[in-house]
């Protein structure tokens, strides 16, 4: 039963956010730094157009692989949620390094300066995916718990 109520409301969630707003899709012609963009922003205003709709753009972003890991919505916006991730949420600030990108694979340094003025540092892992309508979009990989010491990218 808990898993039922825990599933409706997780449609009754997206359906809301569906009608608020069209979500950005992963598509071969955005390019990765474009990616991680759109990723902060939407986590940046995490409550507009609806509660957790920055989670919610954020992962329609991430990687088929990274969806492995992560499990699904719930699981990830309980992760986004945690210690390591929260100062994401309804950050002020953040910036973007580019410091590699191949054909297939990007990495990214992201700093961001949460909401409380706490600076943090991640690496942003993406790669072009290879299957079905997302082939040769770029997706998130993985985002590394904060970088403590200042240059460890």
């Amino acid at each position: 039963m808990k898993n039922f109520i825990l599933g409706s409301t997780l449609v009754l969630f997206l359906t809301g956010f569906a009608n608020a707003q069209e979500l950005l899709a992963p598509n071969p012609h955005m390019s990765a730094k474009r990616v991680v963009e759109i990723q902060l922003t939407a986590l940046q205003r995490n409550d507009s157009p609806s509660i957790d709709a920055g989670i919610v753009q954020t992962w329609t972003f991430a990687h088929p692989d990274n969806k492995r890991y992560t499990g699904p919505l719930a699981r990830f916006a309980a992760m986004v949620k945690s210690p390591n991730y929260r100062d994401m949420i309804n950050h002020s600030k953040h910036t973007i390094k580019t410091i590699v990108t191949t054909n297939r694979y990007a990495l990214f340094k992201v700093t961001i300066i949460s909401k409380d003025n706490v600076m943090s540092t991640f690496k942003w892992e993406l790669r072009k995916a290879k299957t079905g309508s997302l082939n040769g979009a770029w997706m998130t990989t993985s985002v590394s718990p904060p970088l403590r010491a200042e240059g460890s990218v």
